[in-house]
């Protein structure tokens, strides 16, 4: 498995980095996780096709994982695409998704490509394409919303997410809530990506001695606190300090 880090940034929005996107590929598919804004010159900038993305799955609706997603199917219309994309949500999130597309006039009627939008159950494995497949579990980096009144069309999930091929494996956890987020799969991964913004080094400390990944990488932090994280990790032990890897855009794994 390939894993290129397309944006590493947290919410804030940065001069030398992009919003969350990463893509991982397979021997024949390649699946764009999140499309955070901006995402179009992230990739392009990477000189990454954008009518090669296969698939792509959005974790949740802030606008730093999903407001890329219009500009960047815009790019694929623009470039004549004609392989059919697909993209997975959660299952709640499906019409929200639709509205998001409409309203930037990508209507699925009229584009060029066949553009199909999957839901998502939580704790259900999905097959991608034979060899490349994922399960999402719901965490709690959105749940306080629920408490708002008057927005019942809207819907408030967000996932992370644990995704194989025949050989490897990738917990992802997107943006999380608390420290229980980090262990929602609770089992050992090759690959271990979980953001910084929302958690603290030391609970992502605790978390990787229990999983006991082969790497665990940093992202989605702001340029104030790579510093900061850079000497967290400076300060472990040398055997545990050599598996972290702090994400920088255009990284590739």
């Amino acid at each position: 498995m390939k894993i290129t880090f397309a944006g590493t940034a947290s919410g804030e929005t940065s001069r030398e980095r992009f919003h969350s996107s990463i893509l991982l590929e397979s021997e024949n598919h390649k699946l764009l996780i999140d499309a955070g804004d901006g995402v179009s010159k992230a990739l392009l900038k990477l000189k990454i096709d954008f009518n090669s993305i296969d698939s792509i799955i959005i974790t949740h609706f802030h606008a730093d994982h999903v407001m890329g997603l219009p500009s960047l199917i815009t790019q694929m219309k623009l470039l004549k695409r004609t392989r059919p994309l697909k993209i997975y949500v959660h299952e709640s999130l499906i019409t929200q998704t639709k509205a998001l597309l409409n309203f930037a006039y990508l209507f699925t009627e009229i584009l060029d490509f066949d553009l199909s939008i999957t839901g998502i159950k939580t704790n259900e494995e999905i097959d991608v394409d034979g060899k490349f497949n994922f399960t999402a579990k719901q965490n709690s980096h959105i749940w306080n919303k629920h408490k708002l009144k008057g927005f019942d069309d809207v819907s408030f999930v967000s996932i992370s997410l644990l995704i194989k091929t025949e050989s490897e494996q990738v917990i992802y956890t997107s943006d999380i809530g608390d420290s229980a987020d980090l262990i929602l799969f609770n089992k050992s991964t090759d690959y271990f990506i979980t953001e910084t913004t929302h958690v603290s080094f030391d609970e992502i400390k605790t978390a990787v001695e229990k999983l006991n990944p082969v790497k665990v990488i940093l992202t989605h932090f702001s340029c104030d606190d790579r510093k900061k994280i850079e000497e967290q990790i400076s300060s472990l032990d040398r055997n545990i300090r050599k598996i972290f890897i702090l994400a920088d855009d255009g990284m590739t794994i």
